[in-house]
């Protein structure tokens, strides 16, 4: 018996020697203290119309009065929903820039640089209520200045979007779907995106310095000249920091906890390209009862014979017909499954929709669907169970909601948000982990990505198997936000910042 032992905790090792080289986390870095800067030109700051923002933080007084106070000119244009529309948004910003009178000089046309604030309108968009006003306007505005040939940097500017370390904390959860759009807006669109910067929920006049100086060496590309390129940035009472992805290896150190899969496991998306395969796992990890979830329910191809195989490995499981972003239907489920004494104990949010569209390309109807499965799904879920006694509660990301990536703005900006609520739900003191996915081997057979074009890119496929090993050790150590994924970086970065450096 020995040599079967040994074979398999070889095995054993290997496999976690593999995972450990696919893990990776957001960190923050403090840079060096910037230099006094003065703005020159005319900056636009552009806000959106609505009520219910009146602090100088909503409504962006501090930021117009820290530019003020540096040189800038400050032009601002308020935007409302007809500005959802990108030409009618491209000639609001045609007469902004058209000369004017600017904080009381007759000036010439011309604009140094775009400021936006839209973010701060979180409240529902009236025309597509499946997104935030801001995110929509934001993505309207990329779009506006692509089609106006604009050359001044865009910074997109939030608040309580980030969290930089274990004091920090997420509160503005929606406003990190911005820098979702950024993200995708970098790669597409260097010409004229600068960048992004988390901002305090008070802008002093140190704070109100140190954003002058990061626009002040704004210019054509990435980031600045004066921030050394970067341009993913976070503004504190410390200083400024520059966000950075790394490796974050478990190696021999003991977990923080042994999940177990006690009671009840929900799983959205269950009969959908993951759900299947977490459902088995689930039942080799000893799940007493599975609820899968899914708009078709018992209808979904595979779903009779998925409960007869995890019957047989002596786990119940039934499949249940719910549109979990639809909140009273999920409530309704929820409350017929504490009533038959089966309340969730973990959750596993998968449920997602992959449509691929450049900003250029995409109208807001096809943004908003691809968000609102990932989003209205997360946040009921957030809801509905902040209350509940729960192991786990784990959100199906991907590595574009960690980095970005084209053609994604609005699958990146859903995911860019579940990682945000999942450090909102720490800030509250609720279990949450993000995992942020690479690509699963199970795609080669669905037809959905081209396996050369994949692989050249430099990601390479998982086995479904070893990724659930490493979503088992995140669950273990009780993760925030972890990206699992096989990246070979000698193919990937230069594929990835060739039409922007970064320094990510």
């Amino acid at each position: 018996a020995i040599l079967p032992g040994l074979t398999a905790w070889r095995r054993r090792k290997h496999e976690q020697s593999t995972v450990d080289d696919w893990r990776y986390q957001v960190t923050w870095t403090p840079l060096p203290a910037l230099p006094l800067a003065t703005l020159s030109g005319t900056w636009l700051v552009v806000t959106a119309e609505g009520e219910g923002r009146t602090g100088q933080g909503d409504t962006g007084d501090d930021v117009v009065v820290a530019l003020r106070a540096h040189g800038a000119r400050v032009r601002r244009v308020a935007l409302d929903e007809s500005c959802l529309d990108r030409a009618v948004l491209a000639s609001r910003l045609a007469d902004a820039v058209e000369t004017d009178e600017v904080d009381g000089v007759d000036e010439a046309g011309g604009i140094a640089g775009f400021v936006s604030l839209l973010a701060a309108a979180e409240e529902p968009c009236r025309a597509y209520p499946e997104l935030a006003a801001g995110t929509a306007l934001g993505v309207a505005l990329v779009q506006a200045l692509a089609d106006t040939g604009a050359e001044a940097p865009l910074w997109c500017l939030t608040r309580g979007a980030v969290s930089t370390g274990r004091s920090d904390r997420v509160t503005r959860p929606v406003q990190a779907q911005t820098l979702g759009v950024g993200w995708t807006a970098a790669l597409e669109h260097p010409r004229f995106y600068g960048g992004a910067v988390d901002l305090p929920e008070t802008l002093d006049e140190r704070g109100g310095q140190r954003l002058a100086a990061i626009l002040a060496g704004a210019g054509t590309g990435a980031g600045t000249e004066t921030t050394g390129g970067e341009d993913q940035l976070a503004l504190r009472t410390s200083g400024v920091l520059a966000r950075r992805v790394v490796r974050a290896p478990a190696g021999d150190r003991e977990p923080r906890r042994t999940w177990e899969p006690r009671g009840t496991v929900l799983v959205t998306g269950g009969t959908g390209t993951l759900g299947p395969h977490v459902a088995r796992w689930l039942a080799r990890q000893g799940a007493e009862r599975i609820v899968l979830v899914s708009r078709r329910g018992m209808a979904a191809p595979g779903a009779a014979e998925l409960v007869d195989e995890l019957a047989g490995q002596g786990t119940e499981a039934t499949v249940t017909a719910c549109d979990i972003t639809d909140r009273e239907a999920l409530a309704a489920l929820l409350d017929r499954l504490t009533a038959e004494g089966h309340s969730p104990r973990t959750v596993i949010h998968a449920a997602a929709v992959i449509e691929l569209h450049t900003l250029a390309e995409t109208d807001m109807a096809a943004f908003a669907r691809v968000m609102h499965a990932k989003v209205a799904g997360a946040r009921n879920l957030d809801e509905l169970l902040a209350d509940a006694e729960l192991d786990a509660f784990v959100l199906f990301s991907s590595v574009a909601g960690m980095w970005g990536s084209g053609q994604h703005a609005a699958y990146v900006a859903g995911n860019a948000y579940l990682a945000a609520l999942a450090a909102n739900r720490r800030a509250r003191g609720l279990t949450a982990t993000s995992v942020h996915w690479g690509i699963w081997a199970n795609e080669l057979g669905i037809g959905r990505v081209a396996p050369d074009q994949v692989r050249r890119s430099g990601l390479e496929f998982m086995d479904a198997g070893l990724a659930l090993t490493g979503m088992r050790r995140a669950m273990d150590d009780d993760e925030t936000v972890l990206a699992i994924a096989d990246v070979d970086w000698d193919r990937y970065y230069p594929v990835f910042g060739s039409v922007r450096p970064t320094p990510l």
